[in-house]
This record gives C-alpha cells, sequence and structure tokens, in this order.
C-alpha cells in the first residue's frame, strides 16, 4: 500500500510540475509568424494628391517573424514585396500635370527590422480583443525604376523653365537600386484564439531619397519622395502546450 501511495504521489507531483512548467511558458509572449496583403502607395512629385498614388497602385506581399522581448516589446522581420508606379498623364488638374505627362514605375523589394510597441499586455488571454500597436525600425528597399518622358508637350514649356532645364539634369542622373527607409507605423490585431489573430497596418516609410520616381530637379527638387503600405494580415502564434493541462486564466 506505501508502495501504491508513494508511486501515486509521485505522479501527482509530476503532473503538478508539468502544469507549473507549462503555465511558465504560456505566460511568456508567443513567436509569431504572418502574411500581410495589400498594396504600396507612392508619394512624390509625380501626384497631386496627398494621399498618393491610389490609380496605379498594384498588390503587394509581406511575410514577418514577431520574436517578443518583454511584455509588450517585440522585434519583427519582414520580407515584403510589390509594386510603386504613377502617370502624370491620368490627371487633368492642374492641366500641366497631363502636358508634363512624366511617369515611372518600379518593383520593390524591402527588408526590413523594426521594434513593435503593444498596448495590450501579450502575455495576457486577449482572445476576442482589439489591440493597437506601433513600431519603428529600419529598412532597405531595392529598386528597379522605369521612367519615362517620352510624352512631354514641350510646346507647353518654356525651354529656359525649370522643367526642361531640370530634365536634361534628370536624364543623366543615375536612379538608385538601393534606399534605406525608415518604416514608422501603426496597426490594429485582433486576437481570435491563442494561436491565431488578425491584423490591419498603416507602414509609412521615410525616404532619404528624391529619385525614387525618376524624377528631381524637373519636378521638385526640395522635397524627398516616399511611399507606405496599407495591408491587412493573418498570424499564427507558437504556443508550447505542454501535456495538456487546463488553461488558467489570469
Amino acid at each position: 500500500m506505501y508502495t501504491i501511495s508513494r508511486n501515486i504521489f509521485s505522479a501527482l507531483f509530476i503532473l503538478m510540475m508539468g502544469c507549473t512548467v507549462s503555465y511558465a511558458q504560456n505566460s511568456k509572449p508567443p513567436i509569431s509568424i504572418g502574411v500581410q496583403v495589400g498594396t504600396f502607395v507612392y508619394l512624390g512629385d509625380l501626384v497631386p494628391s496627398f494621399a498618393g498614388s491610389f490609380r496605379t497602385a498594384k498588390p503587394m506581399i509581406t511575410v514577418l517573424l514577431n520574436k517578443p522581448i518583454s511584455n509588450n516589446f517585440s522585434l519583427r522581420g519582414s520580407f515584403s514585396r510589390g509594386n510603386i508606379s504613377a502617370d502624370e498623364s491620368v490627371y487633368a488638374n492642374p492641366s500641366w500635370r497631363k502636358d508634363r505627362a512624366f511617369s515611372f514605375s518600379s518593383p520593390v523589394t524591402e527588408i526590413s527590422t523594426v521594434l513593435v510597441f503593444d498596448f495590450n499586455d501579450m502575455t495576457m488571454d486577449n482572445g476576442g480583443r482589439f489591440s493597437p500597436y506601433v513600431f519603428t525600425g529600419a529598412a532597405l528597399s531595392f529598386f528597379n525604376i522605369h521612367r519615362d518622358w517620352s510624352k512631354i508637350n514641350l510646346a507647353a514649356f518654356n525651354p529656359k523653365s525649370s522643367t526642361i532645364t531640370g530634365l536634361g539634369m534628370d536624364t543623366l542622373h543615375k536612379t538608385p537600386t538601393v534606399v534605406p527607409v525608415i518604416p514608422v507605423g501603426f496597426g490594429l490585431k485582433y486576437t481570435i484564439n491563442n494561436r491565431w489573430s488578425v491584423n490591419t497596418e498603416l507602414n509609412y516609410r521615410i525616404s532619404f531619397s528624391d529619385y525614387l520616381d525618376g524624377f528631381s530637379k524637373s519636378a521638385d527638387p526640395v522635397a524627398k519622395d516616399a511611399y507606405y503600405s496599407v495591408s491587412v494580415g493573418l498570424n499564427y502564434h507558437f504556443l508550447d502546450q505542454g501535456i495538456g493541462c487546463p488553461h488558467i486564466k489570469r
């Protein structure tokens, strides 16, 4: 009887220790992977709108890995692939845009690392809850810029204007292939359960180049070009469930 009792006690002790370890592991914010789909939006000299060029927007996809470093902070690495473009000839106002008719397009491949701050404690059971977050970091963007000035109406511009003289300088300027950018953005995450969440996100890229569209001196040489993305995503969170102990809500 003593041997049986000792074995039962030992089994219960091991079970309790397993549950304790499992709970401790689950109390840590989980690593997650995700996929986002959306679009890159160009902001620069060739669009009149502050919101950028949605008329020429094309699909974008991002894959990411998120590693928590505390209850509210995490590091996120991501790889994005998309396209930016613009065409002044699609705008009737102001009329000089249709006369200048500059256009460009470029695929964009971006590798980034950002620090994410989640306003909710990521160790809590947030099932069925919304959680806002903000982030910033650093990225490298790779371009293959194709610019086109062949549709310009030369009769509409003074030969000594900045448009014509600047175009001569721009055509001699090599377009960038690699541009460092600073991603700054915010998002909203909805936790479905302890494994899955969805999110929507706005990510603005601060650029250090005025040649993302291939033009500068003939357009606005003061302001730098930029781009941003709007996206929705699905995320999977890796959790160690131990030996299946009951979930303890805190």
